[in-house]
């Protein structure tokens, strides 16, 4: 018979006293963190190189202790990390994350519910299906829609594509043909290609003067292909794009999918939240027709990263997408959600808390106050770039996104210009005040400016728009 180990086991769980005296070292470290946000630098710019002689170090074979480890992410970690929380982080589109959001996230991983089944996850996944159950009612979609939430955007795109192919059928892979906005974000493409849909089977439908999706251009597409014996089955709209926040006629672009019995996602990662608001109601009419919705809680739902979320209409097209047999799976009650037939993972964990601990916590009238505050900064954002001479605006904001450019200089050319927009980014990220992030708009160079945080105030906006001035 085989000796036990004789070596003491190896302490993974400190004592209960220790555990506690480390939280709530863990804890004041985070808060003083978070108090002093506004103050520290939003990120800066470095190499592999750079960053490694910071944080790199051998494997270690000893223990070096938790506080050690603590102090070395504060100060080692943290003072160079691109602060996506910041309230002067205006690139690409932020995620703010609320501590509440943050505390939720400390119990999904203190008590580590698996939540891939309903065996695994029993009062967590209720808790999930009654979460997506608060969401749809929140931005009037119905209540009775399947739902998950997923890592992000990227994958809730994907499950809404896989849930189209199994009601259009796996035929589809071959002549079925999926149509994307060229404002759309590529997410959801990168999402059919992967599925197995071929280049020529993904679309790219040309937009209007305000970057909306062109339902002419897209009716004439379907048309084209429909006379190529190709079969179109799947139009993802946009409640937000990246580049400039413009939302797609979703009206219009419902009834056309309605005509030609085509499934109608929304990619509404970045805006749909919007939808909590009075204004972003009106702005977004049409969401509640989609047969499949992308949300994201970890952006204006204030949330932590790795937070996204979708919704399905029909649910035997979602499951069917997914649905996983295997002999090992047979204790599973099958009359119950399993979150694996919803997705692709089985194991998953309890991304729900930080939105339940959010919501339940603060009430969606709170939430609702703050888009608004959002929106509205983003409308003085605009208003303040419009009044320096030196700036031009693109559009008017749709919700928070505010895209704008420098204006050409006499005797300038636009290879010069675009230059100098990409010379203000850098050095205005450089200053470690403010980030943010260039795009091309329409063939030619310009920055974006977007409002997504609940710590971004009045303050903060003028100070942004000044720095920029300030580089300028």
């Amino acid at each position: 018979m085989k000796k036990p180990i004789d070596a003491p086991r190896p302490p993974l769980d400190p004592d209960r006293e220790e555990m506690r005296r480390l939280g709530y070292r863990t804890i004041d470290r985070l808060v003083d963190h978070l108090a002093t946000l506004s103050d520290q630098r939003v990120g800066r710019r470095g190499t592999s190189a750079d960053f490694a002689a910071l944080v790199d170090e051998p494997l270690p074979r000893d223990g070096l202790g938790y506080d050690g480890s603590l102090d070395f992410f504060f100060e080692r970690v943290v003072p160079d990390l691109t602060k996506v929380n910041h309230p002067r982080f205006h690139g690409y589109i932020p995620c703010p994350s609320s501590f509440y959001g943050a505390l939720g996230e400390i119990l999904a991983a203190g008590t580590n519910p698996f939540v891939g089944s309903w065996l695994g996850g029993t009062t967590v996944s209720s808790l999930e299906l009654t979460v997506l159950r608060w969401i749809a009612e929140a931005i009037g979609y119905p209540t009775d829609a399947a739902g998950i939430f997923t890592s992000g955007g990227s994958l809730a795109n994907l499950v809404s594509i896989a849930a189209a192919r199994f009601r259009h059928g796996r035929e589809t892979l071959d002549n079925g043909v999926l149509y994307f906005s060229e404002e759309g974000h590529n997410s959801a493409e990168k999402a059919a290609a992967v599925i197995g849909y071929r280049d020529d089977l993904i679309r790219k439908v040309p937009t209007d003067a305000s970057f909306r999706m062109d339902v002419g251009a897209l009716e004439a597409l379907i048309e084209e292909d429909l006379a190529r014996n190709r079969r179109p089955f799947f139009v993802c709209a946009n409640a937000g794009t990246t580049n400039t926040g413009s939302i797609d006629p979703l009206l219009q672009l419902a009834d056309l999918c309605t005509q030609h019995k085509m499934w109608f996602h929304i990619d509404g990662a970045y805006g749909g939240f919007a939808a909590l608001c009075d204004e972003g109601k009106r702005k977004l009419a049409g969401l509640d027709r989609a047969d499949s919705l992308t949300l994201d809680p970890h952006k204006w739902l204030y949330a932590p990263m790795g937070t996204g979320c979708v919704l399905v209409r029909d649910k035997d097209a979602l499951e069917g997408a997914f649905a996983a047999h295997g002999a090992y799976l047979k204790d599973i009650p099958k009359e119950e959600v399993n979150f694996f037939d919803r997705g692709p993972e089985l194991s998953r964990p309890a991304r729900v808390l930080s939105v339940w601990s959010l919501l339940r916590t603060v009430g969606l009238d709170a939430l609702i106050q703050q888009i608004e505050y959002d929106l509205a900064y983003a409308k003085l954002a605009h208003r303040l770039l419009n009044e320096d001479p030196r700036f031009e605006t693109i559009c008017e904001p749709e919700l928070s996104v505010v895209a704008f450019r420098l204006v050409v200089n006499e005797g300038e050319t636009e290879e010069q210009r675009a230059g100098r927009d990409t010379a203000l980014m850098e050095r205005s990220f450089a200053s470690g005040e403010i980030m943010v992030s260039s795009t091309w708009i329409d063939g030619q160079s310009s920055l974006r400016l977007v409002v997504m945080n609940h710590r971004t105030t009045e303050d903060e906006i003028r100070r942004t728009i000044r720095v920029l001035g300030e580089f300028a």
